[in-house]
């Protein structure tokens, strides 16, 4: 605008990823800019410093120092309001850099409508911006939700299960389980109870494996648990505590009246034809009298 003083909008970024995310976040933002500024000297320098701090301070959310998610934001409707009062206020320091310059105050006054005009334009678009990349961004992982997690448990699908296998290291372990007598179920009590234990299933089994270990539904009434990197001691513990939990409050938590509801297990280390050997495993536990998990590893029992 004159010599010394920039027309600047760097404060916009500062703006924003204060007003979403806290001072914190602002002031991260705010160092690289107010550093890069300040080596461009003039008699600018400082009060462009004054407009990053008060941006900072006051384009956050009361008492937000830090905020990560950004699920939240400030609706659209608010942010030109919030905008002109934030970049007038900032801009203020704008006279004192003309003064210093000893530039006509008409001058001052508009570079001073224009800065705050066209930084608040600046903060709008970078808002409606960052909105619109956020909401594409929860729709593609809405879609690759639906893609790769079965709709009626939430349990990883069948798909993500033969991709994950493909990449599975050789120490990971598949664990095959299989609802005992789950056709009494749906013939006894209708489908709906028996969407319910599956979905009830789900529930009991993630208590029980490990945050690492991943749960899926390959169909009907069939799950696989892939467990990487597992002692086998812990293995059989996971295993054992599946079957036991399900046992023990499956019918239960699903609102099943009668008996207990067991499931059966088969388990392999991965290797070759991984798969057919822990559905082997899986038939001999049913074979076997049900309600057990067999395995081709030596397990302690």
């Amino acid at each position: 605008m004159t010599p010394g003083i920039l027309f600047d909008f760097r404060m916009v970024p500062v703006a924003l990823a204060a007003q979403r995310h806290g001072r914190l976040a602002g002031l991260a933002v705010a160092l690289p800019v107010g550093i890069y500024r300040y080596s461009l000297g003039g008699v600018g320098a400082i009060p462009s410093l004054i407009q990053m701090v008060v941006v900072t301070w006051f384009a956050a959310p009361s008492g937000i120092w830090l905020h990560l998610p950004t699920k939240q934001g400030l609706p659209l409707n608010r942010v030109p309001g919030l905008a002109l009062r934030l970049f007038a206020l900032a801009n203020v320091a704008l006279f004192v850099s003309f003064a210093l310059t000893n530039a006509p105050w008409t001058t001052a006054v508009s570079a001073y409508i224009a800065l705050t005009v066209l930084s608040a334009v600046g903060m709008l678009l970078g808002h409606i911006a960052v909105q619109t990349r956020l909401t594409n961004l929860a729709r593609t992982q809405h879609y690759q939700g639906l893609a790769f997690t079965d709709a009626l448990t939430g349990a990883y699908n069948r798909r993500q299960f033969e991709a994950d296998l493909k990449t599975a290291l050789p120490s990971t372990h598949l664990l095959l389980l299989d609802l005992d007598h789950f056709k009494r179920v749906n013939d006894t009590y209708g489908h709906d109870m028996g969407d319910q234990v599956l979905q009830t299933f789900v529930i009991v089994a993630q208590r029980c494996v490990r945050p690492s270990d991943r749960l899926y539904r390959l169909g009907g009434e069939e799950f696989g648990v892939l467990l990487p990197v597992c002692p086998p001691d812990i293995l059989n513990n996971v295993a054992e505590r599946i079957r036991a939990q399900v046992e023990r409050s499956l019918a239960a938590e699903a609102g099943l009246s009668g008996g207990a509801l067991t499931v059966s297990g088969g388990l392999a280390l991965m290797g070759d034809d991984v798969m057919a050997r822990a559905d082997e495993k899986l038939y001999l536990a049913k074979a076997q009298g049900r309600n057990r998990i067999e395995s081709d590893l030596l397990l302690d029992k």
